[in-house]
């Protein structure tokens, strides 16, 4: 997806993450976050068009932000992009709250 197709902004983050399904685990830094999806830099990254979860570990230490399905929509040798497809409310809260904080701080 190019950046202009993009419906919500990305806001430029290094956060640690780790994400995977049953066949394949990983850790990686998202480079770039909105409610919707984000960038990954991993050294292994999955392939293009599979399903995994993700973990963010926000920089407060708190519980990881869950999202339970994010699809794989491009894959650049070390980086990906995700789509987030299925989040508990709870989770998209919390997301929506931190990237609020990323908006007010970009």
């Amino acid at each position: 997806m190019s950046k202009n197709n993009r419906k919500l902004r990305r806001f430029a983050i290094q956060v640690p993450c780790t994400f995977g399904n049953h066949t394949y685990k990983a850790e990686g830094t998202i480079l770039n976050l909105s409610a919707q999806g984000c960038a990954v830099m991993t050294v292994q990254p999955p392939s293009a068009l599979s399903y995994l979860a993700l973990q963010i570990d926000l920089p407060d230490n708190t519980t990881p932000i869950e999202i339970e399905l994010a699809g794989v929509r491009w894959v650049s040798e070390h980086r990906c992009g995700l789509e987030f497809i299925r989040i508990s409310p709870e989770m998209a809260n919390r997301l929506g709250s931190f990237v609020a904080v990323l908006e007010h701080t970009a």
